[in-house]
């Protein structure tokens, strides 16, 4: 059982409204996530602000998924996992990379596999990345825009994943038609 409030539109604090109305806009529904961020309208505008910024940076739709899904695992979130490979399939992303990822991120491609490693490195750091993890993630063909672009995305989804543990958010339907056969 939540502790947390899950907000509709009309229960909302009023500065989250139409953080909330802009959710509905994307996806056609409030992803139960944000309907518990909606608490705190900075929180929910931070996510946002965050999740907008790594949706337009230098990684591809599959290295952001790999980004996503490997904080998730990491952070053990069943709902980001689940949420992200679904929005990944959705957008492209083949099921073999996404079931490689969750199931077996060893068999990755191997600049996919540099990626996800340094995602955990991020991930795992507690402030401090190594200098010989980035290097790595360099000599796989990554710049230092995308190395930075990979500790944005771990940020954000490191609010979600700390939220989601809160909150005990549950998958909601429309995210549970993903398969990964």
């Amino acid at each position: 059982m939540t502790m947390f409030k899950m907000h509709t539109l009309e229960s909302a604090p009023a500065a989250s409204r139409p953080l909330l109305q802009s959710s509905i806009d994307g996806f056609g529904w409030i992803p139960w996530q944000s309907a518990f961020m909606a608490e705190s309208p900075a929180l929910l505008a931070s996510y946002q602000f965050a999740h907008d910024a790594f949706s337009q940076c230098s990684l591809t739709e599959e290295e952001r998924a790999v980004v996503w899904i490997t904080t998730g695992l990491l952070n053990q979130c069943a709902y980001t996992v689940q949420a992200h490979s679904w929005i990944a399939q959705h957008k492209g992303v083949s099921a073999d990379i996404l079931s490689r990822l969750t199931e077996q991120p060893e068999a990755l491609p191997a600049k996919l596999a540099a990626l996800y490693h340094f995602t955990r490195d991020v991930a795992l750091a507690q402030g401090q990345i190594s200098h010989n993890a980035v290097k790595a993630l360099l000599a796989a063909g990554y710049s230092q825009q995308n190395a930075l672009d990979v500790v944005l995305g771990v940020a954000q989804k490191t609010m979600s994943t700390l939220l989601n543990s809160m909150a005990d958010t549950q998958i909601e339907p429309h995210f549970q038609t993903f398969s990964s056969r």
